[in-house]
């Protein structure tokens, strides 16, 4: 996994196209571990038990390695599998597995034709479920007297996006404030861009301020937007 963060789809979805009287039922799902991707294709076999293919492909990435596979499920070689993977890859979205089920119609839809179907079911479920960027990012405490609370607080929110409409692209996550003896800020910053943070922050408070680092984690910098 890159250490500076990847893309992955939002959350779950669900979408259906009919090509031809075949339905194509096509489910996402971020995942993070390849057992999870397994099990999320077990969970759609289960419920469309009846249905005569169900083409996968995932794309895991973890600190123990990179699992990346995909199945026809009895379709013509080439034909399921491999475009759906090949949307997941063209859009850069990993830690992700997409499941099309097909119930056919009567109709043969030839290579080219499933090709378009198999491909068109995973672009629209992926859409439907939109993109989440996920950024390894650096936590800290931001500690300051009531005095300065005000002015740090309407900076961290600047920065976070709030005060520019949801479709603002936040530099970093105020995840939380406390009021005890002074107010006390957690945020979290993408970790490239964390020493420029504290430095700005250094400033407008005339270094009358005191941080503590936290560990490093991963965090949803857009919010999981379409």
């Amino acid at each position: 996994m890159a250490t500076e963060g990847y893309r992955t789809p939002a959350g779950f979805a669900e979408t259906e196209l009919t090509e031809k009287k075949s339905r194509f039922i096509a489910a996402v799902k971020p995942v993070a571990t390849e057992e999870e991707a397994l099990g999320f294709i077990k969970e759609r076999r289960m419920l469309y038990p009846d249905a005569r293919h169900h083409v996968y492909a995932y794309d895991v990435r973890t600190e123990a390695g990179e699992y990346c596979r995909y199945s026809d499920d009895g379709e013509p070689q080439g034909t399921g599998g491999m475009p759906v993977l090949d949307v997941l890859k063209k859009r850069g979205l990993v830690n992700a597995a997409v499941v099309v089920t097909r119930y056919f119609g009567g109709t043969l839809l030839g290579a080219a034709g499933l090709v378009r179907a198999y491909s068109g079911s995973a672009s629209m479920c992926v859409d439907a479920a939109g993109e989440a960027e996920i950024r390894l990012c650096s936590r800290f405490d931001i500690s300051v007297s009531y005095t300065d609370g005000g002015r740090v607080r309407n900076y961290l929110e600047d920065k976070s996006g709030k005060n520019d409409g949801a479709s603002a692209r936040p530099e970093l996550l105020l995840t939380g404030i406390e009021y005890g003896d002074g107010v006390k800020f957690t945020v979290l910053v993408p970790a490239g861009d964390a020493e420029r943070i504290k430095k700005e922050l250094t400033e407008l408070t005339s270094s009358r301020l005191v941080m503590t680092d936290g560990d490093d984690e991963y965090a949803c910098m857009n919010g999981g937007q379409k």
